[in-house]
């Protein structure tokens, strides 16, 4: 799959014949962020069964994600586009995509950081950064990486949080408002920017962080299984958004946004 990338340099090693682009201390670092706190090692746990992790992040997760999914990017691409998913996880979106990740879950093709992609300049069609440049020290150093890896004309999907509690996997730093994330991928032509996720599972989220806090008397275990308890009650509600998400001033308080961005040849 990914024999034809072009890579800007060799990898500093190989884990089960995957290509590993971090020094040593860090894919180390790493590993052991990763399995910090209940909610990271039941992440990790589930991680190695995709169908299941998909299974309660697409369902029992707060969240509704609405309008265009990340395969959507292949629309813009033709049948042999190289097409990178930055902080992939262990799902595929597509048979042909090259999955990238700090960690090498079953399914990654290549262990690289999002702020400092081993991609040669030019060599990609198309970028997909899922619900990941939240948990970024430098998304903007992310983002620039995307825009140097991609070719003149290639496409960007990025999805990420506005109004959404804190969500380590293992880290969370940002979160963006409509005007902030067009900021932050300013270099980009926009081709389509809208909510992702609607004002009703923004809502929700933050409920449920609030009752597990509340009753969970400030012990942080407890506290964890009140908040999975809460959000297999509540769940449902979600789905409000339906509705909601055709208020244009439902945007005021949106989960997340998703935007599709083109790179110019001028730019």
């Amino acid at each position: 799959m990914i024999d034809n990338i072009k890579f800007k340099t060799e990898p500093k090693q190989f884990v089960d014949g995957k290509p590993i682009f971090l020094e040593n201390a860090n894919f180390k670092n790493f590993q052991e962020e990763l399995g910090k706190g209940l909610i990271n090692k039941l992440k990790k746990f589930y991680k190695n069964f995709p169908w299941l992790y998909d299974f309660l992040f697409f369902v029992l997760n707060p969240a509704l994600f609405l309008g265009k999914s990340p395969q959507s990017i292949y629309q813009f691409m033709n049948k042999d586009a190289i097409v990178a998913e930055i902080g992939s996880g262990s799902k595929r979106l597509h048979h042909n995509i090259i999955n990238v990740d700090i960690y090498p879950w079953k399914e990654i093709d290549v262990v690289a950081d999002a702020q400092d992609l081993p991609f040669a300049d030019g060599s990609l069609d198309g970028v997909v950064s899922a619900w990941t440049v939240e948990h970024l020290k430098n998304p903007e150093k992310a983002v620039a990486e995307a825009y140097r890896a991609l070719k003149p004309g290639g496409h960007i999907f990025l999805s990420t949080n506005f109004v959404y509690p804190y969500h380590p996997s293992p880290n969370d730093y940002y979160r963006w408002s409509r005007e902030g994330l067009l900021n932050l991928l300013s270099k980009f032509e926009v081709v389509e920017f809208k909510v992702a996720v609607g004002p009703t599972s923004a809502f929700l989220a933050v409920l449920q962080e609030w009752l597990a806090i509340l009753l969970s008397f400030n012990i942080s275990k407890l506290k964890d299984i009140i908040w999975i308890m809460f959000v297999i009650l509540t769940f449902p509600i979600k789905f409000l958004d339906l509705i909601l998400v055709h208020y244009k001033t439902g945007e005021s308080i949106a989960g997340g946004f998703y935007y599709v961005g083109k790179k110019n040849d001028f730019k």
